[in-house]
């Protein structure tokens, strides 16, 4: 190997040109940077190795932990290189005693600079989830606090109660540095024994910036119910971006208890499951959260039309909201080809008008989906044109509208309209003359 490459550009330039460089997409010319020139080396080995990706030996042929141990044995410097993790494993046959000699318990404490932690579980050979403790998950980690790490992410995993899963939490409170956290995570657990909080202890603050909780409303209720209870080292008051699953009426509560607590913080607000019907004073609640400015939110309009007026006046109250998306979901009565109803040829009675106005103070939308059920006909141009006033002015970038198309009765999806595509380019015309 030359200590110097063929090129006449300085040092400094061939590391910029070698940042620039994907670690997975441009894995090859990385590697034969590392041949090129000695010079070369530790730029193009400090990209390969910002992020590795580990799976149980019984996931692949070669046991990638062992390998990968190995070469931390034979090229100690490497250690200095991984910001990331990602380990996929499967541990639910695993005893607690076996896993301190497991690869992954004497490769983490070795990883000096190691910043983010990603932990997936493999499914087991019945389809079950794994189950997890906080014990494994220290063993697993070397049973010593990681100081540098900024990030930790659980997904996959069942734990037997949910005082595992707060167990969890406490023993990432040793990270002095931790601001995103996410755990996706179940529980056989039932639901009576949910929502339940230890007594506090004494474990560090978490200062959270970006948390996210999901699998499951009677999970979420009670993780929410203990996170903003004395006895969580979680701290939510400089948190930016939250991210929740599907909710129910409970755990809805113990999400604006969050809110409440990040009212001063929270940048970022995403749903990515259903969530019940919001009240006006909830929903204006949330207007009122001036410094949320991306928001990912589901409304339900499936209830009286005085519900849906009173969502609109909330609306109307608030001022400056910025939303990425509204996603509205409309439904009629399910209509079945053995009942004597006639297929709708529109949407269902919805105060278009109101709500044209409600969007007005809305200060910027991207996108607004339209979601129509229990319809058996497409939707034609006549009544996408009723979408149209939601166009109107520079707040709503893009009008998206999908049907769920029935076969034989039975629910397929949802689709796109067929019509779609035409009416972005030549019904809009019409309209506009």
């Amino acid at each position: 190997m030359d200590d110097k490459p063929a090129t006449q550009l300085p040092q400094e330039v061939l590391e910029a040109i070698l940042a620039n460089l994907h670690p997975r997409k441009d894995i090859q010319s990385l590697r034969q940077c590392t041949l090129a020139a000695r010079c070369l080396l530790p730029t193009a080995q400090r990209i390969i190795f910002h992020r590795v990706i580990l799976a149980e030996p019984r996931w692949v042929q070669q046991g990638q932990m062992d390998q990968f141990l190995g070469l931390l044995d034979s090229s100690p410097h490497l250690a200095e290189y991984p910001k990331e993790i990602s380990l996929f494993f499967q541990p639910s046959e695993w005893g607690d005693s076996d896993l301190s000699q497991k690869p992954l318990a004497f490769i983490v404490p070795r990883l000096l600079s190691l910043e983010e932690i990603e932990i997936r579980m493999i499914l087991s050979d019945r389809g079950t989830m794994p189950a997890i403790t906080s014990r494994q998950i220290s063993t697993l980690l070397g049973g010593t606090d990681l100081p540098k790490i900024t990030s930790f992410s659980l997904s996959g995993a069942r734990v037997a109660d949910m005082k595992e899963a707060f167990g969890i939490c406490e023993w990432l409170a040793t990270c002095g540095s931790l601001r995103n956290l996410e755990l996706k995570i179940a529980t056989n657990a039932p639901p009576s024994e949910l929502i339940t909080s230890p007594a506090p202890t004494a474990t560090p603050s978490i200062h959270l910036r970006r948390f996210t909780i999901s699998q499951g409303p009677g999970v979420i209720s009670s993780f929410l119910n203990w996170a903003t209870s004395s006895s969580s080292p979680l701290q939510f008051t400089e948190l930016h971006e939250l991210t929740v699953g599907s909710l129910d009426e409970q755990s809805l509560i113990y999400l604006f208890r969050v809110l409440d607590l990040a009212a001063n913080s929270l940048s970022c607000l995403r749903f990515t499951g259903e969530i019940p019907s919001l009240s006006s004073f909830q929903l204006e609640s949330l207007c009122h959260l001036r410094s949320i400015f991306s928001m990912l939110y589901l409304l339900r309009f499936e209830q009286s039309q005085d519900t849906v007026n009173e969502w609109c006046t909330a609306l109307k109250r608030s001022k400056g909201l910025k939303l990425d998306s509204f996603i509205i979901e409309m439904s009629s009565p399910i209509q079945h080809p053995s009942n004597n109803y006639e297929p709708l040829d529109s949407f269902p009675e919805f105060p278009w008008t109101e709500f044209e106005d409600a969007l007005v103070n809305v200060t910027k939308c991207a996108r607004v989906e339209i979601r129509v059920s229990m319809s058996f006909k497409r939707l034609g141009s006549d009544t996408l044109r009723e979408c149209f006033p939601l166009l109107h002015g520079n707040n709503v970038g893009e009008l998206v509208v999908r049907q769920r198309v029935l076969d034989s009765g039975e629910p397929v999806g949802w689709e796109y309209s067929s019509y779609y595509q035409q009416w972005k380019t030549t019904i809009l015309d019409e309209l506009f003359d």
